[in-house]
């Protein structure tokens, strides 16, 4: 039998696979603190262990994991490594979730969802391992192409996924959304979490996706207005009495179960006008839409002043989301603004911010998190301010990871491209010029000589020949066609 030999990067990665399977047994049989009631306020210290949890998992899955993300979609020889680091900090940090004394945490979503993330970072490692061993080197390997699309799946359901644990692991820390609390808190993280994938969607539309969109040959706002309706017709039916028992109908309960209404509506109405739309057609009804939800949040009247300023400040940030969405969409359809450019007008990303930052503000006011700021004295300007930072740096870091994928296309291209001259000129074939190189003869009027075309023997037959010490001199002789290529000199990119 022939020996199968891996590289060094699929070593690590079959060693944290390994140290994976080692640890998860143990673990099993850990009781997480349950029946306790402990959270933030009663002052009890976070112990080193936990600590280390926190750092090493927040490090993982916050950094590793998606910047190996993006590695791994440009095919980049530092993917495996960098996953496979981010392998072992995730095992190392799981069992100290799972051994950690001090602060005791009460029966949580937090720990329970962690085994999913376990298994699914296991099935993920263990896929990128078979993968790279290249099995198919070797023998007829029909179940490869079945694993490389599961080995994807799990990439996007791990980002995902660990978005949804980090919140959780927050709400444990902080020892929100518990007893009567439940409902209002869900609705608050889930409506909040809308706006923020709303907001990265629209930045991965400006920054990187807009020509994959245009292949559909649909508008952007037709999945905005489906989306928007499907989410209203939802929202309807669920505001009320849905998750805790209702008895009656408050102004809450009335002003939600409204918005979704309007939702509903809206969507409907955008969505069928754009149901026969191209990738030029463009609607301002999904940021109308949420200039009127956002409106209506910011009157919405709550049980402390200071609770109602948080949700007007929530509202205002909605307002100017779809104000400034109308705004760029008028720029767009009145070509003020270049849609298929590869740069974005630095106005396009006013809008997506502040969708963003709307987002982070509404799940900041849940009812525990603003009597918990109440009661240690901070004032509507201090708390806006430090969650207008925390959108900054939300922002900046899904704006990096576009950022780095696009960077690593540009090397990619550039690390294919022929040698460069000592001119700092570039070499390109015909196939990179043939979309403007001129075929014409010399001398004509209409299609003048394409002058970085140093020589082309089919158009003309021609070959100039300078002398050494004279510009002028130019002696021209008949050259039989013998080659249809060009060889173009043009300047070096610099991308």
């Amino acid at each position: 039998m022939r020996a199968i030999s891996i590289g060094p990067g699929a070593r690590l990665a079959l060693a944290a696979v390994l140290v994976l399977g080692c640890v998860a047994a143990p673990a099993l049989g850990h009781d997480h603190h349950g029946g306790a009631n402990m959270n933030f306020d009663a002052g009890e210290p976070i112990g080193g262990v936990l600590k280390a949890h926190i750092f090493l998992m927040s490090i993982a899955f916050g950094a590793v994991f998606p910047v190996g993300l993006v590695l791994g979609l440009k095919k980049n020889r530092w993917h495996v490594p960098v996953q496979a680091a981010g392998g072992v900090m995730a095992v190392i940090g799981f069992v100290l979730g799972h051994a950690h004394g001090g602060r005791a945490f009460p029966d949580n979503a937090h720990s329970k969802f962690s085994w999913f993330m376990l298994w699914l970072l296991a099935g993920q490692l263990g896929a990128g391992v078979y993968l790279k061993l290249h099995t198919e080197k070797r023998f007829n390997d029909r179940a490869r192409p079945f694993i490389k699309i599961a080995h994807k799946i799990m990439a996007v359901v791990m980002v995902i996924a660990t978005y949804v644990q980090i919140l959780l692991g927050v709400v444990a820390w902080l020892g929100y959304c518990y007893d009567g609390y439940y409902g209002q808190c869900l609705a608050h993280l889930i409506m909040g979490s809308s706006f923020l994938a709303y907001g990265v969607w629209l930045l991965l539309l400006t920054r990187l996706a807009m020509p994959w969109l245009k292949r559909f040959g649909r508008s952007p706002e037709l999945y905005d207005s489906a989306t928007i309706m499907v989410w209203g017709l939802f929202n309807t039916f669920t505001e009320h009495g849905f998750i805790d028992e209702a008895h009656g109908w408050s102004h809450k309960d009335l002003q939600h179960t409204s918005l979704g209404v309007i939702w509903f509506c809206g969507g409907l109405l955008s969505t069928y006008m754009l149901r026969r739309s191209t990738s030029s057609d463009r609607s301002m009804f999904p940021a109308i839409i949420l200039v009127f939800t956002g409106g209506a949040m910011g009157a919405h009247q709550q049980d402390s002043e200071f609770s109602t300023q948080v949700h007007f400040v929530f509202g205002l940030s909605l307002v100017v989301t779809g104000l400034a969405r109308c705004i760029e969409i008028l720029l767009i359809t009145t070509n003020l603004i270049r849609s298929d450019s590869s740069t974005p007008n630095p106005f396009q990303y006013i809008p997506v911010f502040f969708l963003c930052h709307s987002g982070v503000m509404f799940m900041a006011a849940n009812k525990q998190s603003v009597a918990a700021i109440e009661n240690m004295g901070i004032d509507i300007g201090t708390f806006s301010l430090a969650y207008l930072s925390i959108s900054f740096l939300l922002f900046l870091y899904a704006y990096f990871l576009m950022q780095l994928y696009s960077d690593l296309g540009a090397q990619a291209k550039k690390d294919t491209s022929l040698p460069t001259a000592e001119n700092n000129s570039v070499y390109h074939p015909v196939s990179q010029s043939a979309d403007h190189a001129d075929l014409s003869p010399r001398g004509s009027d209409d299609n003048p000589r394409n002058p970085h075309v140093l020589f082309d023997a089919a158009a003309e037959g021609i070959v100039e020949h300078r002398g050494r010490d004279s510009l002028d001199g130019v002696h021209r002789f008949r050259a039989s066609a013998r080659s249809s290529d060009e060889i173009e000199l043009g300047p070096m990119r610099s991308d």
